[in-house]
């Protein structure tokens, strides 16, 4: 008689669903014989496949519900520019601290307003219940090479370890299950500490690039490789050695996480793999007043760089740049993967979408905007050259990729644009007396679906190509394309840059590595062509630490890394870091000395809009059901 199991085991985070629900999975697959999948490596890829259907990121989605308020929005970088009820709602649960009513609610049912973390918590778990399916059965195939078989277990630890790191960067040790729970087992299990997790992950992950290919061939290619599992360990190895987790300033965990990266660094050297973009030539643009270059919307110089997050062209390739990306469509594993349309649904709004597709769009905020250097490398409180009444110009190039300003030609839409005039309008007051026509106008009543403007004063470039918008549900013009990047190696050399500064200083270098932690953040600044960290920052470690934090912000913005580098580094509850501030443009009649282009600039506070962040804040809280079903299963500390 065979041997009949449920593929869809019970895991500790089992009130994910109501016992009707979960009964009701369990027909989904009484039918299925664990030894028919399992036996044949079609069948038992196919099944490992379906986890890709629940990896997303800080900046992607599941399914088709773009992501409404992300981790941007809960850091310095930006505002939603939707006007419906929703999002005020949303917002005001972010500013006013109410974590734990984010996690209790139900993403199916309010799939609208619930942020994607919740998903991504419920998902993790679901993701790490597959993997363990997968690996309790994988010895049942009978008829896979072993480079087959061993090439599907390392992706199976990768992703073990991927899914632990996204809910334990935010939740702290949870419990981490190397094999799934019986049915009749207790769930009345304490949780484990985030050291204890991180040793998992790190072992899960020393597996799996054992186990994986440098490369894959043609029809697989996406999968991934041995360079995945050495940046999420660099990854989760720097999280691990920052002041939020590190309390004592163990120089070891800098130094583990200053290795981990040099690990990433020297492998990819040997084999050729991950260069940067070289965009060198950017900083040759005239961005002066009245500069050529200024006023273009894709400027040719900054294409090397542009192109690794967007472009035109109907093929759509893994930049040399990246290690990991997600795609619209999979080339592997049968169908759609994560959604990709969040990126452009939260940069650009209403202007790209056409039907129902709750649009929303959100502005870059001041705040971010003021930690572009000039292009002399220095910052703008630093610079005498730079002028606020003149903002835009002579910045660093990586600026006139990631933000688009007022006067840029911009093709929004196609006709019936909410500004049909294809220049980014983004004044108070513009030349002919009026709002901006990207900007939200308070006289328009509030309830209107479809209304999404500008409210920052900034709109979100850096994942929007110039002409791209969506006809209704998920087509849109086909010969553009848009980057879903998981991991590139910019990060690795600021994550050793941080991690080598902190252990060593500026002017050390990790175990077997051959750059400073200098060298490492000069090689970001220098593919765009800006010049090195200016020696007036560079005296000491404090110094060098303040300007590599700036970096990751420049470049990384938009990308779900700012809200977690705020609170690992726990500075999220400063007041500068909870202040959120429009830039409010106003037409002065015409150039002169004071108005170098005839307009004001002013970055306004908005009081009413200020972010609460207390001590408690810095972890967050599990679903309240968890806590029901297994109280040992504790509630997260504050909470």
């Amino acid at each position: 008689m065979k041997n009949k199991k449920y593929l869809y085991v019970l895991t500790i985070a089992i009130l994910f669903f109501s016992c009707e629900e979960y009964l009701d999975e369990q027909q989904q697959f009484e039918a299925l014989d664990q030894n028919d999948v399992f036996s044949d490596i079609r069948l038992a890829s196919d099944f490992l496949d379906g986890i890709y259907t629940r990896m997303v990121t800080e900046v992607s989605a599941i399914g088709a519900n773009p992501d409404i308020l992300p981790a941007m929005v809960m850091s310095d970088e930006g505002y939603p520019g939707r006007m419906d009820s929703s999002v005020p709602q949303t917002y005001d649960a972010y500013k006013n601290s109410d974590y734990l009513g984010l996690m209790n609610r139900n993403p199916v049912i309010n799939a609208f307003t619930s942020p994607q973390f919740v998903s991504r918590y419920t998902e993790s778990w679901k993701g790490i219940n597959t993997v363990n399916t997968f690996l309790a059965n994988v010895d049942k195939i009978n008829n896979g090479t072993e480079e087959e078989i061993n090439r599907l277990k390392g992706q199976a630890y990768l992703l073990r370890a991927y899914y632990y790191h996204l809910m334990t960067k935010r939740h702290g040790g949870l419990i981490y299950l190397k094999e799934n729970l019986n049915l009749n087992e207790s769930l009345d299990r304490e949780r484990e500490s985030y050291a204890s997790n991180l040793a998992d992950m790190i072992e899960d992950l020393d597996i799996a690039f054992e186990l994986l290919p440098v490369s894959w061939e043609s029809e697989n290619v996406g999968r991934p490789t041995k360079g995945f599992a050495l940046a999420l360990k660099s990854r989760a190895t720097l999280f691990a050695a920052s002041p939020l987790v590190n309390t004592s300033n163990d120089q070891q965990a800098w130094i583990d996480a200053a290795t981990a990266a040099s690990d990433l660094i020297n492998y990819a050297n040997a084999n050729g793999l991950y260069q940067l973009a070289d965009a060198s030539n950017a900083i040759n643009m005239d961005v002066d007043h009245n500069g050529e270059d200024l006023y273009v919307s894709e400027a040719e110089e900054l294409l090397p760089y542009r192109s690794i997050f967007n472009g035109p062209g109907l093929s759509k390739e893994i930049p040399n740049e990246v290690i990991f990306m997600e795609s619209i469509e999979r080339t592997f594993g049968g169908g759609n993967s994560t959604n990709p349309l969040p990126r452009m649904y939260l940069t650009v709004g209403f202007d790209i979408a056409k039907g129902n597709n709750k649009p929303i769009n959100v502005g870059a905020t001041p705040n971010i905007v003021a930690k572009y250097e000039t292009k002399n490398g220095l910052a703008i409180e630093d610079d005498p050259s730079y002028n606020p009444q003149e903002p835009f110009i002579n910045r660093d190039p990586r600026f006139y990729n990631n933000i688009l300003f007022d006067g840029v030609p911009w093709i929004h839409t196609t006709s019936g644009a909410t500004n049909p005039t294809n220049v980014a309008d983004l004044a108070r007051i513009n030349e002919n007396g009026s709002i901006g026509l990207d900007i939200h106008d308070p006289a328009t009543p509030a309830n209107r679906l479809w209304q999404v403007k500008n409210h920052t004063g900034y709109r979100i470039k850096k994942w929007v190509p110039n002409g791209y918008y969506l006809t209704g549900g998920s087509k849109g013009q086909t010969d553009y394309y848009v980057n879903t990047i998981v991991f590139r190696m910019a990060e690795v050399y600021l994550n050793y840059a941080e991690a080598v500064n902190e252990a060593y200083g500026p002017s050390g270098t990790a175990p077997g590595g051959t750059l400073t932690a200098l060298d490492a953040v000069n090689k970001i600044r220098n593919r765009v062509g800006m010049p090195n960290v200016n020696g007036m920052y560079t005296g000491s470690k404090e110094l060098l630490r303040e300007r590599i934090r700036n970096e990751r912000a420049v470049e990384l913005c938009f990308e779900g890394f700012r809200y977690d580098d705020m609170r690992r580094w726990k500075i999220a509850h400063l007041d500068e870091n909870r202040k959120v501030n429009f830039l409010y443009m106003r037409w002065q009649g015409g150039e002169s000395e004071i108005y170098p282009t005839g307009f004001s600039y002013e970055d306004v506070e908005q009081t009413d809009l200020e972010k609460t962040f207390t001590e408690k804040n810095y972890w967050w809280p599990v679903p309240s059901s968890e806590t029901v079903s297994a109280p040992s299963f504790k509630q997260t500390e504050g909470w």
